[in-house]
């Protein structure tokens, strides 16, 4: 992962992600975006809550763009924007906003700025995609919490016991981190049939952008939700304001 200078007086051309957008001045924005060249970044959009502006429709919320702009540390400028990709079955589909939001949020919080990484810019791609393609909410959900469990150092055991390795396993356990067989199972999950852990282990292992290769019944992500939930919170220390939002359309 490369930092890449920023202050320069040339213009660069870069595609990118909004994550954010705030009103600034009389009629500008900030504009908080996640890019292939720079990372995240934050640029002054002058005069974009105009009526006429053209640059406009490029720094809306869910909104792939190319933007020209000459980059600073700080706040860099935007010169103009071109919207490439803007979401439109997200933002029909509250369920599907509320997740993108999750993503974008803990983008928009956690992740430095000024340190380009083209993992992180298709994760977040891969995921507006999947969401707009008509993806299940709850899956693509479950998807970015595993994402973002690897991304912090978390790794759960679904290949085996948490405990001795025992490749028979009939349950899992929060507490050890992982499945856990027969002689190591304390009932922490008593729902958690075998179906459910093979639903867990598949999603554990697939990238966002191998999305179209998983088909779990609803009734397993369900189950999946609040397990990989915690997680995130208790043991990433990630906690995201839309999460209230999530609970919500479960």
């Amino acid at each position: 992962m490369a930092i890449i200078r920023m202050t320069t007086h040339n213009s660069e051309k870069t595609q990118g992600i909004v994550l954010k957008a705030m009103p600034y001045k009389e009629s500008g924005q900030l504009v908080s975006v996640y890019t292939l060249q720079f990372g995240k970044m934050t640029f002054h959009a002058r005069g974009v809550r105009k009526l006429t502006s053209k640059n406009a429709p490029s720094v809306q919320s869910i909104t792939l763009s190319e933007f020209e702009l000459t980059p600073r540390k700080g706040i860099s400028a935007l010169i103009r924007g071109n919207g490439l990709q803007f979401y439109r079955h997200i933002k029909e589909q509250i369920e599907c906003e509320i997740v993108a939001d999750y993503l974008l949020e803990y983008v928009y919080r956690y992740e430095e700025e000024n340190h380009p990484d083209e993992e992180m810019f298709m994760m977040i791609k891969n995921t507006l995609d999947a969401l707009d393609q008509g993806y299940h909410f709850l899956l693509v959900y479950l998807l970015i919490n595993c994402f973002i469990l690897k991304r912090n150092g978390i790794d759960l055991e679904v290949d085996g016991c948490a405990i001795c390795g025992n490749k028979k396993v009939e349950s899992f356990s929060i507490n050890n981190g992982g499945f856990v067989c027969h002689m190591h199972n304390e009932n922490e999950l008593p729902d958690f049939t075998i179906q459910t852990l093979k639903a867990l282990r598949h999603i554990y292992k697939c990238p966002m952008k191998e999305i179209g290769k998983l088909h779990i019944e609803e009734e397993e992500l369900t189950k999946l939700m609040p397990v990989l939930s915690y997680y995130v919170e208790e043991y990433a220390g990630i906690r995201l304001k839309s999460q209230t939002f999530v609970k919500q359309i479960v």
